[in-house]
């Protein structure tokens, strides 16, 4: 039915999947049990996203406090499932309220900047839910 080099190729592309999909899980792990350690550092932790399925996606985790200022940050970036998380030593000490304001600090890409903002956001809706609503009306009016 099948000749033998079919067989063999669509045998490879399984094998090939089959690893994918365990080393992807393998980071998956990896991630989990990182932000699991990081969510005791400080109150509260959110993950956020940014880019897409057709470009690069980065994760940043933030970590604040019951003040709002942040105790931790990390972000995942990468193009293979080797990644880990890289600390993001430059956010410690900021206000929650700040980040996503204006242009990224040095040393932070505007695509990690995005996701930091997004984890952000999350956050200042846990850390002050009626400033958050009020400002997220603001920006809907002002937009």
């Amino acid at each position: 039915m099948f000749e033998p080099t079919t067989l063999a190729i669509i045998g490879a592309l399984a094998g090939v999947w089959a690893i994918q999909v365990f080393l992807s899980t393998m980071q998956m792990r990896r991630f989990h049990k990182r932000s699991q350690q990081m969510r005791r550092l400080g109150a509260h932790m959110a993950v956020g996203l940014a880019g897409n399925m057709y470009r690069r996606k980065v994760y940043a985790v933030v970590v604040v406090d019951a003040d709002g200022t942040v105790v931790a940050a990390e972000y995942l970036s990468g193009f293979t499932i080797f990644a880990n998380l890289q600390p993001i030593p430059s956010m410690e000490g900021r206000d929650v309220w700040e980040i996503g304001r204006g242009a990224p600090p040095p040393g932070i890409s505007a695509k990690t900047w995005s996701a930091i903002d997004h984890a952000a956001g999350f956050l200042r809706k846990k850390v002050d839910p009626i400033r958050a609503a009020a400002e997220e009306r603001n920006t809907e009016e002002v937009g």
